[in-house]
């Protein structure tokens, strides 16, 4: 399961952008809020169940520390890659998302055994996938929408950049029981991980730029 500028899985993207503003307003039963769209709990706690359910019937599968989180920050990204893209008039189609999975599936040798590397590898669902490849084929489109080939070395940094702007544009807020939305970069993460928390779920903050080096 080889893919460029990647470490887990060979699936690992780059960082996402900064904690943007939040609202005022209070979110219950809310887990992360990005622009008017809100992720609920039970929403996230159904897609741990399904997770759970897929690791249950692996027996090398283990669940690892995080696992929760790790689902809320791919439901929060793929809605801010999908808004990007509805910016621009753009949108990823099934048929692109079914490539990706034929492709990963050619990969690892059988759907059986892309089923095995996206619970043992990803801690997710195979019936979440679609929503990673869909996540996946939107930071492509948006890299060459941008001008930017996704195969180079500025693609990583070119992504945060789009993935900044448009999250600043629409507000994320995470609830912090989970954690917060984080400009961390790790290259053991397939997407762009969660960070703890650093302000109340309540109170409105202007966006923070990312550290530069």
């Amino acid at each position: 399961m080889n893919r460029r500028r990647t470490a887990a899985v060979a699936l690992a993207v780059s960082a996402v952008a900064a904690l943007s503003a939040c609202s005022s307003t209070a979110h219950p039963g809310a887990a992360a809020v990005v622009g008017d769209q809100r992720i609920t709990v039970s929403t996230l706690q159904s897609h741990l169940a399904a997770y759970r359910a897929a690791a249950a019937q692996d027996t090398t599968a283990q669940e690892q520390p995080g696992v929760q989180g790790n689902l809320l920050a791919l439901l929060v990204n793929a809605q801010i890659v999908d808004q990007a893209l509805a910016d621009q008039g753009k949108s990823v189609s099934e048929g692109q998302v079914q490539q990706v999975e034929a492709q990963y599936a050619q990969q690892t040798g059988s759907a059986q055994a892309l089923q095995q590397a996206i619970v043992e590898q990803l801690y997710i669902a195979p019936s979440d996938f679609p929503i990673f490849a869909r996540y996946q084929v939107g930071e492509d489109l948006l890299l060459q929408q941008a001008g930017v080939d996704p195969s180079s070395s500025q693609a990583g940094a070119a992504f945060l950049k789009i993935l900044q702007k448009e999250g600043s544009s629409l507000g994320v807020t995470v609830n912090p029981r989970y954690g917060s939305w984080s400009t961390v970069s790790t290259s053991s993460s397939a997407w762009p991980p969660l960070a703890a928390a650093k302000q109340p779920w309540l109170q409105r903050t202007a966006a923070t730029p990312p550290a530069t080096s």
